[in-house]
């Protein structure tokens, strides 16, 4: 499924700049260009970003 549309970048894309280390969607769009566009993607990569970040806090 893609995350952003414009710049054709997938949830599995997303998730792998999470996971190299991205925590903004600043930092997201730097690596992949996802939410560089027309911006309608923001909400999703930031709800992405917040999901990481819960699941960590709970593994910890």
């Amino acid at each position: 499924m893609y995350v952003c549309i414009c710049a054709a970048v997938s949830e599995a894309r997303v998730h792998a700049c999470i996971l190299a280390g991205a925590r903004t969607a600043e930092e997201v769009g730097d690596r992949c260009q996802a939410g560089t566009g027309c911006g309608s993607c923001l909400d999703r990569i930031d709800d992405m970003l917040e999901d990481h970040t819960m699941a960590a806090t709970s593994a910890a």
